[in-house]
């Protein structure tokens, strides 16, 4: 019986390293290795029937691969969706070190990554043909075929659970496709980031670092620069960012208690401020300017990259659950962050300079449907001045 669940196993396990991983390729020799511990004539069949396994997947292996020349990755989302999956991506193109790696979304966002380590190219997932691929039994124009060639591996990010978007694509002549569904199942108590890195299970990636990381250019560095010393920010002043919009009203902290906090530093350890904001952030800004008798610099809107660098010129960040909220964590910069209705466990920024706020609710995390419609947002409420001045290490 030993010895045929052996041959079973073994010859599945071959089967799946001969077809993708190295991951599998060990196994496969640990399986082998087994044999040792059975009696002489066990271990001989073994031996003998798997070593003509073994070698054929070794030969195959090492040298007779196709390789992969050209991957497609496709990651729609915002800004915060696109931070968490950076470890993603710097496994894939660890692991792919001679792919041509380009990354389909919304590419205002992506500059981020183009030219930037994780990406050679970037493309629009916001394309009108692409539409089709979310069509049951569509007729796809030889324009978006055309898109599609030479395509060896698709790292699929986008919700597709009657997989009609995978088989679309795979009707383009992709050749290799590996979905993830974009977000983890209500049942599943894991972190976003470790989520999303399972995508690569099956190629046997196990050597991930799971904290993100935005990799900025000289250009980029360049262009904060000038940013900091046209807005004669005084160097002996500690500069810190704050960003008090973010994607949902639900998620941000009351703009009176930002400006209390503004005063609060200010007085305490002679700060200065930059506000960073977004294209829904106006009112909350305007809001703020009036609170605080326009006591700061904005930076308003600003490519991806040059934000990232002014961030990352900055000596603590404070913000809401949003996406330069992750960003600021991303670029190193000291981060405070302040979540209410959201699970920090899940959605929280990861960095070793990065602080969570997070006073727990009866009602929080709370769903979506509910959090639409919360007016009190308690928790968030319960996050004091005193309580984030105490984590800013600035006296």
């Amino acid at each position: 019986m030993c010895l045929e669940v052996l041959n079973s196993l073994a010859y599945r396990v071959y089967l799946t390293a001969y077809r993708i991983t190295k991951f599998s390729y060990r196994y496969l020799v640990r399986i082998i290795q087994t044999a040792k511990f059975l009696p002489c004539s066990s271990r001989t069949k073994i031996l003998l029937s798997f070593g003509i396994h073994y070698s054929l997947f070794d030969i195959r292996l090492h040298h007779h691969r196709p390789p992969v020349k050209r991957i497609l990755i496709i990651r729609p989302g915002a800004l915060g969706d696109l931070i968490v999956t950076l470890p993603a991506f710097g496994a894939i193109r660890q692991y792919f070190q001679d792919a041509h790696i380009e990354i389909m979304g919304y590419t205002t966002l992506l500059e981020i990554t183009k030219g930037r380590f994780y990406a050679d190219a970037v493309s629009r997932f916001d394309h009108a043909d692409n539409a089709l691929l979310f069509v049951n039994n569509a007729q796809l124009p030889p324009s978006l075929i055309k898109k599609f060639e030479g395509i060896d591996l698709v790292f699929s990010f986008v919700s597709d659970k009657e997989q009609v978007f995978a088989h679309n694509l795979r009707k383009t002549g992709v050749k290799h496709i590996i979905h993830r569904e974009p977000i983890p199942a209500s049942s599943e108590n894991i972190h976003i980031t470790d989520y999303l890195l399972k995508s690569l299970d099956s190629l046997g990636v196990t050597e991930l670092n799971a904290i993100p990381k935005v990799f900025l250019n000289n250009e980029d560095l360049c262009l904060g620069e000038k940013f900091i010393k046209d807005a004669a920010v005084d160097s002996a002043k500690p500069l810190i960012a704050i960003h008090p919009g973010s994607g949902s009203r639900q998620k941000c902290w009351p703009v009176e208690r930002f400006a209390g906090l503004m005063s609060r530093l200010s007085r305490d350890v002679n700060a200065q401020f930059l506000v960073t904001s977004g294209p829904a952030d106006d009112r909350i800004i305007e809001e703020l300017r009036q609170k605080t008798n326009n006591s700061f610099i904005t930076a308003n809107q600003l490519p991806l990259p040059h934000l990232a660098a002014i961030l990352a010129k900055c000596h603590l960040f404070i913000g809401n659950d949003s996406g330069v909220t992750h960003l600021s964590a991303a670029v190193g910069t000291p981060t405070i962050a302040l979540f209410g209705p959201t699970d920090p466990r899940i959605w929280g920024p990861r960095g070793e300079k990065v602080t969570i706020l997070y006073k727990k609710h009866p009602c929080s995390p709370c769903p979506l449907d509910i959090r639409k419609n919360c007016l009190s947002l308690a928790c968030l409420d319960e996050i004091e001045v005193e309580s984030i001045v105490k984590e800013t290490h600035l006296r």
